[in-house]
């Protein structure tokens, strides 16, 4: 069987009907002794810190901490570490990655982007998403996050549990969802997300010239193989690899991208993005006309098929912006970065959009490079 033979509709169908058993009997623990608290102990669990549940907190919760606090057996530690250190070596550009292809790849498939704007909060207040999917990203990669109560640990337990929450919100205020896309944030959605996450990082390395050899890609994806068991997902359907993934993923965007008239939700939710990292380029940047570089990072990461699916507009004058971003990051005149790894142009970029964002969050007052703690992300947000 080819790599892409396994991901046959079929079997991507038996994914969208799985839901998360053990996250739910929690929640249904929970509703049985809190009523409608429960789902405040839930989100409020998110939001306190990356720590498990403290000793008083209802035996549900603590419970469901301590059977799902395991990594898979037979992992190997090492590899991990591995994958961590290319995320580490090379964080600017993968930052630059999820923002500028991640985010707005994912929003073309309409049964993401509903339950993503089912609030209208990720168009009145993209910041929230931006921020918490680099928080995310950052615990998931974060050196020894998987060690026991480590970052990526805690942080796959307490989004198995957001997830639950977001299902049984999205039954409420979607009732005709789950006959046309599956049961809300299943599990083909998830492994598409999490691809984004890690498969499009990688190819937007490739594009962005980052170098990694083939062994360092395959170590990174192992990072978010082992996070996707931790999150639930069954390991026999997981891509095995790169080109697997890679397989996955184009079975996905045929059964799921639309067009951009089929999928207003995931045009507005791009929109919003876009505008919010135009908004995060230093004013002395964008006095030099590059404000414009947020939509030329789309361009040049996503296809032309892909922008016009989600709305992002063309950018006149590609090949010159190239070049005058290298030379003002040269020239001393761009943001500048301090460590050796970091000294590549899309990397600066990058970096100055994290500058805008602390710049946002706190009046100029630099204090992080990036948000350290779930209490620093509330902060911020």
């Amino acid at each position: 069987m080819t790599a892409g033979g396994r991901w046959t509709d079929a079997a991507l169908d038996g994914l969208r009907r799985e839901g998360d058993d053990r996250a739910r009997r929690c929640l249904d623990a929970l509703h049985a002794e809190h009523g409608t608290r429960a789902a405040s102990l839930v989100f409020g669990t998110m939001s306190a810190n990356d720590d498990p549940p403290p000793g008083d907190a209802p035996a549900a919760l603590g419970e469901f901490f301590a059977d799902t606090r395991d990594l898979p057996a037979g992992v190997d530690r090492a590899r991990l570490h591995r994958g961590e250190d290319v995320f580490l070596t090379h964080a600017f550009s993968a930052a630059l990655v999820l923002l500028a292809k991640s985010l707005p790849a994912g929003y073309a498939a309409p049964s993401l982007a509903l339950v993503l704007n089912i609030s209208g909060d990720l168009i009145r207040s993209p910041y929230r998403r931006l921020l918490g999917v680099l928080q995310m990203v950052v615990n998931v990669c974060a050196s020894r996050g998987f060690e026991p109560g480590g970052r990526a640990v805690v942080t796959a337990q307490k989004l198995r549990l957001l997830h639950e929450g977001v299902r049984r919100i999205a039954r409420r205020r979607l009732p005709d969802f789950e006959a046309r896309y599956g049961v809300p944030v299943n599990h083909e959605d998830m492994l598409a997300t999490i691809l984004g996450f890690s498969y499009l990082v990688l190819m937007g390395f490739r594009r962005l010239g980052v170098g990694l050899t083939r062994e360092a890609e395959e170590d990174y994806w192992y990072v978010w193989r082992v996070f996707a068991q931790c999150m639930g997902l069954d390991a026999a359907r997981l891509p095995a690899d790169v080109d697997d993934a890679g397989a996955f993923y184009a079975a996905y965007a045929r059964r799921h991208y639309v067009p951009a008239a089929r999928n207003p939700d995931g045009v507005a939710l791009a929109a919003a993005n876009l505008g919010m990292l135009r908004g995060l380029i230093p004013r002395p940047l964008r006095w030099l006309g590059l404000g414009v570089a947020p939509a030329f990072y789309m361009r040049e990461l996503l296809t032309e098929e892909e922008c016009a699916r989600v709305g992002i507009p063309r950018v006149h004058g590609h090949r010159l912006l190239r070049v005058l971003l290298a030379l003002l990051t040269r020239a001393g005149l761009g943001p500048r970065a301090t460590d050796a790894r970091e000294r590549h142009v899309h990397a600066a970029i990058s970096r100055a959009i994290f500058q805008g964002m602390i710049d946002r969050a706190w009046h100029g007052e630099v204090r992080f490079r990036v948000p350290a703690t779930l209490a620093d992300l509330r902060r911020l947000a």
